[in-house]
């Protein structure tokens, strides 16, 4: 079932490419940034609410385009903990700045490198440290924090020590990067909800967006897609 929230004072978000020979030129959005209404973050709430007893996973995938104000996001993440749901999320930044820290207390976060240096202003760490730096002020448990052509770094914590390991990039030579990190997002989500490690869940996501790249266009992936991989 989906459930969909209309808001009449704002147009639907187009986002155009212009590619070449298998290369994207130019990209054009149409857009408004403004947060959405108290009463449409009322309604949303209110809808979560309803589900939140037959839901396992919850997933914040935010492209800052004003539908998840702070304070919306830290009352569905209070409700989601209260009833032990899984929670992950996602802030993107490109032409548009996030901040994933405004996501505290997630069992994941899925940043790219840049995005992190973004949200805590750090442009001089390794990404290690960058890491920690970044797990300190997000409240995480876990980051999977993507490298782009050098692949994923999965950081964690078993008690006080850090537990980190790379995934290499699984294609290098991508068609297409449009709908990558989404893939993993979703496909390592969903791992983590049925009880994988966050590092079976980094390996299945690499997959995912391993996938993804190889094709033009944002495309669902199909489970059989994923089996033949693994």
């Amino acid at each position: 079932d989906r459930k969909l929230f209309r808001d009449l004072s704002r147009p639907t978000t187009l986002k155009q490419r212009y590619r070449s020979n298998n290369k994207t030129l130019l990209r054009v959005n149409t857009l408004q940034q403004n947060s959405i209404s108290k009463e449409i973050q009322k309604n949303i709430y209110n809808e979560v609410k309803r589900n939140i007893k037959k839901t396992d996973l919850l997933i914040f995938s935010d492209f800052n385009y004003g539908c998840l104000p702070e304070n919306l996001i830290h009352k569905i993440t209070d409700l989601a903990k209260k009833y032990k749901i899984k929670v992950v999320a996602d802030s993107q930044s490109s032409s548009q700045i996030g901040d994933i820290t405004r996501f505290k207390n997630m069992d994941f976060i899925t940043p790219t490198e840049r995005e992190a240096r973004i949200s805590i202003g750090n442009n001089e760490d390794g990404v290690v440290e960058l890491s920690r730096k970044l797990h300190k002020a997000s409240k995480c448990k876990n980051i999977m924090l993507k490298l782009g052509k050098e692949g994923l770094l999965v950081f964690s914590y078993k008690g006080k020590k850090i537990l980190t390991d790379r995934i290499s990039a699984m294609n290098q030579n991508p068609i297409d990067v449009a709908g990558a990190g989404d893939a993993m997002l979703v496909v390592s989500s969903l791992a983590s909800a049925t009880g994988a490690t966050i590092w079976e869940s980094a390996y299945l996501g690499a997959i995912a967006s391993s996938i993804q790249v190889n094709r033009i266009g944002n495309i669902p992936l199909s489970l059989e897609e994923l089996r033949s991989q693994i």
